[in-house]
């Protein structure tokens, strides 16, 4: 497999093994959204070439020596490289780790032991709306997030709508606004703070709000 890195860290983001565990971080190298979304935060990993080679077991040795049971796969994009994930997710969940991965929205999540999905659905403000295809999203379970990062309120009303209607055609995922960080976003304190407004206003009582806890902390 391409691995850009792996590490022990915070993970600051939601899943259901609970945003802030310490966790053993897999990052594969490669991004089928080149040239990404305009809020990446990986860039340095988009490119396949950018990564190592190293076989599932060489991975999984490392997570071992590493410590820890829980581990989050993330990118660059997990899923192209499909068939090598589903191998390493199946060894890890047979070592008894926690599992969790990361997606980016255009592939159907699917690898063995996986115990939670974390699937974006882009937005406008991403560059890559018109990306996205509902039939990803529609098998997600109660263990699984669709997560919508917003820039700007005119974010927040379509990701409403798709939350709405993912949830019309039978997707049970849990669904999390994250405020963007970046220079191109309003600042983050006054955008989360807009955001928990948005959802009073609106009733919004089926989604939460996720805040990147390790990009407050300033743990990598």
């Amino acid at each position: 497999m391409k691995i850009y890195e792996i590490f022990i860290s915070l993970d600051g983001e939601v899943n259901a093994f609970h945003q802030g565990c310490i966790t053993t971080f897999i990052r594969l190298a490669g991004c089928n959204l080149r040239p990404g979304c305009t809020y990446c935060d990986t860039q340095y990993a988009m490119d396949p070439d950018s990564g190592t080679e190293m076989s599932v077991d060489e991975i999984v040795a490392k997570v071992k020596e590493l410590g820890g049971n829980k581990v989050t796969i993330t990118g660059g994009e997990p899923l192209m490289q499909a068939a090598e994930l589903n191998l390493l997710t199946t060894q890890l969940w047979h070592e008894h780790f926690k599992i969790s991965v990361e997606t980016n929205g255009t592939y159907v999540p699917s690898a063995y032991g996986v115990g939670s999905w974390v699937v974006d659905f882009k937005l406008p403000s991403s560059g890559n709306y018109d990306k996205m295809k509902h039939d990803i999203f529609v098998d997600l379970t109660k263990r699984d997030y669709v997560k919508f990062v917003i820039m700007n309120e005119n974010d927040y009303l379509f990701a409403i709508r798709e939350k709405n209607y993912l949830q019309s055609i039978g997707c049970h995922a849990n669904f999390a606004f994250s405020p963007m960080f970046g220079p191109q976003a309003t600042p983050i304190n006054e955008i989360k703070h807009e955001l928990v407004e948005w959802l009073i206003r609106d009733k919004v009582f089926d989604a939460i709000v996720n805040v990147q806890i390790h990009k407050l902390l300033g743990v990598a």
